[in-house]
């Protein structure tokens, strides 16, 4: 097999494996994020922003202001509970749409422009250094995460509890831009980047740490074991830690932004204050159980369809590029090709956490 056909077999297989990944784990665990901004999305705040059905639902706000710990299972499991009461069982998959739309442009977006900001960091050694990735990396998220900041809002509207004022993207994008503007379309959009940016590095980080520390203590353990739990504690942790960015993004977004004097929402700072004088510390921690469940359980199935397809599109296409004078190439995947998987997916998730990453 050629150089040339060995990067285009790896491109093609990367592509492909990315895509199915990315979109498996889109449909799976949609449900989670619904269940996320549904949680996120509390009476309180409803009233404040004049999305609750006062006529349907009765509001006390003596106990809306119960300050709780919201990481508790329960509460999750009652979330579900009135999606399905409210919309029925395809309740759990609202904004599926939006979902997908967003993953696949920002996928293309995310590595275009990690491509050309890692090229620009690296001049002309040959290899991209640690540091570099990640600026290279956190800079791509934070442009995918403003070019398609409209799709994230109309996201997390479709999600919101109560009757869907659109009726399907399109309708959503119109209504949105005509009524509230820009400031509609791009609400919630620093705080996503906060979120978004640091992901990566704490990922690296504290999985790197969990793993060293983990195989001085168990040095006889199977590997792939160490590399799951530390993988499971980086991304849990990771989450937790942005979790309070998430909570401003989702209540910046599900806020309408009509009338700037009644904005209640209008800045990150104000949304800030708000979150604090009402529910406190743990009103920023609002859906971090589902939202560290679909992170790990994402990463998990993300890899495995990932490394399955990979190891699919080496066989298959290992078997159709032949060249004459390396015969033993056409029994499969030949040393070089394994290589540059390899290097491709270190890279992966070293700057991009899995394929889909940037879209969560």
């Amino acid at each position: 097999m050629s150089s040339a056909d060995s990067r285009e077999h790896k491109r093609l297989a990367n592509f492909l494996a990315g895509a199915l990944s990315g979109l498996t784990t889109t449909l799976v665990l949609q449900p989670l994020d619904v269940v996320k901004t549904r949680m996120q999305q509390t009476m309180l705040f409803s009233k404040t922003v004049g999305l609750l059905d006062e006529e349907r639902i009765h509001f006390d706000p003596s106990r809306a202001q119960v300050r709780k710990p919201p990481i508790r299972p329960g509460k999750a499991l009652r979330a579900a509970r009135s999606v399905v009461e409210e919309s029925g069982l395809l309740g759990l998959w609202r904004g599926t749409t939006p979902t997908i739309l967003r993953n696949m442009m920002g996928v293309g977006v995310y590595f275009v422009a990690l491509n050309q900001i890692a090229t620009h960091l690296r001049g002309s050694d040959p290899e991209l250094a640690p540091q570099y990735a990640l600026l290279a990396g956190a800079t791509a998220r934070s442009v995918s995460a403003t070019l398609l900041c409209p799709l994230t809002v109309i996201k997390a509207r479709f999600e919101a509890a109560g009757p869907c004022e659109y009726r399907h993207v399109l309708d959503a994008l119109y209504k949105i831009a005509r009524y509230e503007g820009i400031r509609g379309l791009f609400s919630g959009l620093l705080p996503t980047v906060l979120r978004d940016a640091p992901y990566s590095a704490l990922y690296v980080f504290i999985y790197l740490r969990t793993r060293d520390r983990a195989q001085e203590l168990a040095p006889h353990t199977n590997s792939m074991i160490i590399s799951f739990a530390s993988g499971f504690v980086g991304g849990g942790l990771s989450t937790l830690l942005t979790q309070p960015q998430d909570v401003v993004k989702t209540r910046m977004q599900l806020a309408r932004h009509v009338a700037a004097d009644r904005d209640q929402y209008a800045t990150v700072r104000m949304a800030i204050r708000r979150i604090w004088r009402e529910e406190g510390i743990f009103g920023f921690f609002r859906g971090a159980a589902p939202r560290i469940l679909k992170r790990c359980l994402g990463s998990a199935i993300t890899w495995m369809i990932y490394e399955e397809v990979v190891g699919m599109m080496d066989k298959l296409l290992g078997a159709k590029i032949t060249t004459p004078t390396r015969p033993s190439s056409t029994l499969g995947v030949t040393a070089d090709t394994k290589a540059r998987h390899a290097s491709s997916r270190q890279t992966a998730t070293a700057v991009v956490g899995t394929p889909s990453a940037s879209q969560r």
